[in-house]
């Protein structure tokens, strides 16, 4: 009995078993492990970076709003979802098709509302074709996706949109969504793709730094596609100015990408009728606002630009692109946040869009208190469906009827500096301020990678466990230097996959929150199993030493004790590591990585469990050993006690914090099967001759086997006891929910204090917001 004293030697055997098996049931969740211990620290998660596009969103673009200073007081929209473009713009009613569409002011609406037609289609014949063709034409030229048509017999491509089963031509796309976005609304807008008749000779791609992409591209022929593109071509530079750049080859530079930096390099805008007109501050402004209307709407914007030069830019137009959330993400984040772990969401796009999103994602729901009840809500937009009549019915997004409340600069600088921050505001704070200045942040928008990284440090640096998201090669750096890097198995590069400990095959955060509830259950269960080893280990040393103590004789022989301690480290005990995850362990706050995995409530519910086996074991012995000499008959009794007791101590393991009878039998087929081998092994002992041989048992009567099944339950009336009137001393969940109720209150307080002293809050933000831009701590 010396080896029972030591740690119990199934431990080393059901940790592995137990991490592998999650590995393979993370795996059919679309989450892949590379490393066995990452599954437990996911467990212990207290903070994920996610980034937006194609995690927290569906990465399926589609382009929904378009503007252009040619008709500042006009909005155009884009109908129809996916990517097919079989038969789009020309007036089909496809319901995956889609065309352009105009709608006056909010004012011109309300006049035109009494002939029931608030929009009108945009065709080649309409006097806004020139202005919109440039815009399309030089998205399709800055691009490097493609669509084809094809028909719908042999291609499973992730962007194929072949649905129907008659032969008809469907859309397969490749490359990136932004970009394949652009290309069907440019056939929406029935703009061709000029790229079949222009030569590219330069390119220089998009970075998370410069924030755009630029293209150098002539005509085959010498003839431009487009009016405007030839009128560039060919634009006579201002008198007096001698550094104004021509285009001798008729080559031009197509440029897409961040509003504010492709605004800042443009000299002109293109007009009604193709003419560059000069770009002044005012239609700056306006491009800008509406730019920030489109974003608020969550919208995705790219501006477009083209002309002779870099420096010398026609801004073409605003392109507002729609990505939503996908489906069971608000849910995920809600649980996440119940639980205790924080969702910060890190993204490159502007703050309009990345807070929108945020919101209705449920990262900042209830973290910013504004005037969401309020009619025109900054962060809401409607729907309608009043198209002309020979459309069909399909949704598009109509900017009119959204109406901002009026703008206060109090507003952004406090919730720039509390709720969310820009990747140059981390760069204007000093590094051992950073861990400071985050706190409270849920949003990072127009981050590099080099961001990710810092945040990452700034995180750990007070004490936080932080699973970060990635995609690029520029994010291996942070991603090793996360607790968990979590790489897209998708969209992701071969460099991020390998600097990651998860690789996500479905880019989805809902599997980061199953990944997340996985670890902790594995934890749970290993604590469940260590229960179970150490209770049947204390028994069975305890009964030898009281046994030894008073002078009887002992209660088994070795080969009882090594089928025992079969038993305590075989099947039984084993299935206990893979036990589902309860949905209550999700609520359960992450633990910390100093906690032991021995605690002592632990250790309450394994020494309370042994001192009742080593009772029920030592009396049914002493019962039976009327003549003081040891027979067969009371070591089978003794021993069939023991095995009982121990197989009711293996059920009430299950769960530390649920009764027996809560627990559904059905839930774990392995530990069914592990306790039918374990009943049919114990009788085959017992009633078997050669077994009966080599383990000195006898048969045992009926009434025998109930009085051991009667007294050997007993182990589950102490269990629950234990769990429904002991739980401060037992359970270890117990501390967890007081935790929860503590963290519950005090976020009730903080919203009414918000509520209260609003005014005082907006002046606190500013001093917080100007404090960090000079590098002094807040």
């Amino acid at each position: 009995m010396y080896t029972k004293s030591q740690p119990p030697a199934g431990l080393p055997i059901c940790v592995t078993v137990t991490l592998a098996l999650g590995v393979l049931r993370m795996a059919r969740h679309q989450a892949i492990v590379k490393k066995l211990p990452a599954v437990e620290t996911l467990g212990s998660t207290t903070v994920i970076c996610s980034d937006k596009t194609g995690t927290l969103t569906q990465n399926e673009m589609t382009a929904r709003s378009v503007y252009t200073l040619a008709f500042p007081s006009i909005s155009f929209g884009l109908t129809g979802v996916g990517y097919d473009v079989s038969g789009v713009g020309v007036g089909t009613r496809k319901k995956n098709g889609g065309f352009l569409f105009r709608s006056a002011s909010t004012e011109r609406l309300e006049d035109d509302e009494s002939d029931g037609r608030r929009v009108q289609r945009v065709t080649e014949s309409s006097m806004e074709f020139k202005a919109i063709s440039a815009l399309f034409a030089t998205a399709s030229i800055c691009n490097n996706a493609s669509i084809n048509n094809n028909h719908n017999n042999n291609n499973n491509n992730k962007h194929n949109n072949a649905n129907n089963d008659n032969g008809e031509k469907s859309t397969m796309a490749m490359g990136q969504p932004t970009e394949i976005a652009l290309l069907v609304g440019s056939a929406k807008a029935s703009v061709p793709d000029p790229r079949p008749i222009y030569h590219r000779l330069q390119e220089i791609p998009f970075s998370s730094d410069r924030k755009r992409m630029e293209v150098r591209a002539r005509p085959v022929g010498g003839a431009h596609t487009c009016a405007a593109f030839a009128l560039a071509a060919r634009r006579l530079p201002p008198s007096g100015d001698s550094n104004y750049p021509i285009s001798p080859d008729g080559s031009l530079y197509f440029v897409k990408g961040m509003p504010e930096s492709i605004l800042g390099e443009c000299r002109t805008h293109t007009a009604a009728d193709g003419s560059a007109v000069p770009l002044t501050e005012v239609g700056k402004a306006r491009a800008l606002s509406q730019t920030r209307r489109m974003a608020a709407c969550g919208l995705r914007v790219l501006a477009v630009a083209y002309g002779p030069s870099l420096e010398c830019l026609t801004f073409a137009g605003i392109v507002g692109m729609e990505d939503p959330p996908r489906e069971g993400v608000p849910e995920s984040v809600a649980q996440l946040e119940k639980s205790g772990v924080k969702v910060l969401m890190v993204t490159g796009d502007s703050k309009e869009t990345a807070v929108a999103i945020a919101r209705r994602c449920g990262i900042l729901e209830g973290s910013h208190s504004t005037s969401s009840d309020q009619e025109g809500d900054w962060t809401t937009f409607r729907r309608t469906s009043l198209l002309p009549e020979d459309s069909s019915e399909e949704e598009y997004l109509d900017l009119n009827s959204f109406h901002p409340v009026p703008h206060n600069p109090l507003d952004d600088v406090e919730y720039g500096a509390e709720f969310a921050l820009s990747g140059s505001q981390l760069d204007a704070i000093g590094a051992h301020n950073l861990p400071d200045s985050i706190v409270g942040v849920k949003v990072f928008y127009r981050v590099a990678p080099r961001h990710k990284l810092a945040l990452v440090r700034a995180l750990q640096q007070r004490g936080e466990i932080v699973a970060m998201t990635g995609d690029g090669v520029n994010d291996a750096t942070a991603l090793k230097a996360a607790d968990i890097g979590v790489a897209m198995g998708k969209g992701g590069t071969d460099v991020a996959k390998e600097a990651a400990d998860v690789v996500l095959a479905d880019d989805n955060f809902t599997t980061i929150t199953n990944a997340v509830a996985e670890g902790k259950g594995i934890f749970f269960n290993i604590r469940n199993f260590l229960a179970f080893q150490l209770s049947t280990s204390f028994a069975a040393l305890a009964m030898e030493s009281v046994a030894t103590v008073f002078g009887l004789p002992s209660p088994l022989n070795a080969m009882q004790i090594l089928w025992i301690n079969i038993i305590m480290d075989g099947p039984p005990a084993q299935s206990l590591g893979v036990e589902p995850v309860d949905a209550a362990v999700l609520k359960e706050p992450p633990r910390k990585t100093s906690d032991p995995i021995v605690t002592r409530a632990l250790l309450t519910r394994a020494v309370s469990s042994a001192a009742l086996i080593m009772f029920l074991t030592l009396t049914v012995f002493s019962h039976e050993l009327d003549d003081g000499h040891v027979t067969r008959r009371d070591t089978t009794m003794t021993f069939m006690t023991f095995v009982n007791c121990d197989l009711f101590n293996a059920y009430a393991c299950r769960s530390s914090d649920r009764c027996f009878y809560e627990i559904s039998p059905f839930s774990n087929p392995s530990f069914l099967w592990a306790m039918g081998f374990s009943v049919v092994g114990q009788f085959a002992v017992i009633y078997f001759p050669p077994l009966q041989a080599v383990f000195q048992t006898e048969s045992l009567s009926l009434s025998d086997l109930l009085l051991i099944v009667c007294l050997s339950s007993s182990v589950l009336f102490l269990d629950t006891v234990r769990k429904k009137f002991l739980q401060q001393y037992c359970s270890d969940s117990w501390k967890g929910s007081i935790l929860r109720k503590l963290r519950k209150k005090k976020r009730g307080v903080y919203k009414n204090s918000k509520k209260r002293d609003g005014k005082a809050t907006g002046s606190s933000g500013r001093r917080k917001h100007c404090s960090s831009k000079s590098g002094k701590t807040p």
